[in-house]
């Protein structure tokens, strides 16, 4: 199994989990051509894809799955912020607290803090194990047993955001906004530390903002944290999430 990552940030999401025979996909904020760039223009195996919440650097090229044949499992309100999406066919509702099969994966989603409704999903494979994966939102209030995999956001640390606002790059009503609906690093940590992670291969870190965030710092920290191998999802990274590491 393949984690392929197109884009992490607010210029656009989206994540590819390449099995030996098929493809789940993770966010559709980015065109649907750099999807089938990195699948060689091979789609006939994408099982699905499951969205996390309305906004678009998350959702944005929804339209665009559909029109491919690409079942898009989301919540009801993202499929309603496209008003003019009309033909519903690929369209699954999904809701927060339910498991779903999709192709050879089993999603069960979680209901996460953002400022709009959001998920965040255990993924099964019997390729890959479990993994989490866990972005936009300020906080976790779920601990999971038995992952292999952990995807989670580390959006930006208070200190970044404090000499951003005092220096005059963000604006002073930036700090409330991130408090309610991101991931800060140390919230990020703190997870991570209270988590099983016994069996845990690897941590990806999701979401850096460009401005409020260090990626090698972030990515330091952590791995010194947990003593696991820690990758930041910059574009265009692969990283083998197989059950078995090597």
């Amino acid at each position: 199994m393949k984690l392929i990552c197109l884009g992490s940030s607010s210029h656009g999401n989206c994540y590819i989990l390449k099995a030996s025979n098929e493809v789940l996909i993770i966010e559709c904020g980015l065109p649907m051509i750099e999807v089938k760039k990195a699948l060689k223009f091979d789609i006939s195996n994408i099982a699905g894809c499951i969205v996390s919440h309305q906004h678009r650097d998350h959702s944005k090229y929804l339209p665009e799955f559909l029109k491919c044949g690409i079942r898009v499992l989301a919540l009801e309100d993202v499929f309603n912020s496209f008003p003019t999406l009309k033909n519903r066919v690929f369209c699954k509702n999904i809701e927060p607290m339910h498991g779903y099969k999709v192709g050879g994966f089993k999603v069960y989603a979680l209901p996460v803090v953002h400022d709009v409704p959001c998920l965040g999903f255990v993924i099964e494979h019997s390729e890959m194990g479990k993994l989490l994966f866990i972005t936009d939102t300020m906080m976790l209030e779920y601990r999971i047993a038995g992952l292999s995999h952990i995807m989670l956001e580390a959006n930006y640390s208070d200190e970044l955001l404090e000499d951003a606002i005092s220096n005059g790059r963000t604006l002073s009503s930036t700090r409330e906004r991130l408090l309610e609906s991101h991931m800060e690093i140390k919230t990020t940590e703190q997870i991570l530390l209270s988590s099983d992670l016994k069996a845990v291969n690897e941590v990806v870190l999701l979401h850096l903002s460009g401005r409020h965030a260090d990626a090698e710092q972030f990515r330091t920290r952590i791995a010194k944290a947990v003593g696991k191998p820690v990758y930041v999802a910059n574009s265009g990274i692969e990283i083998n999430v197989s059950k078995l590491p090597y």
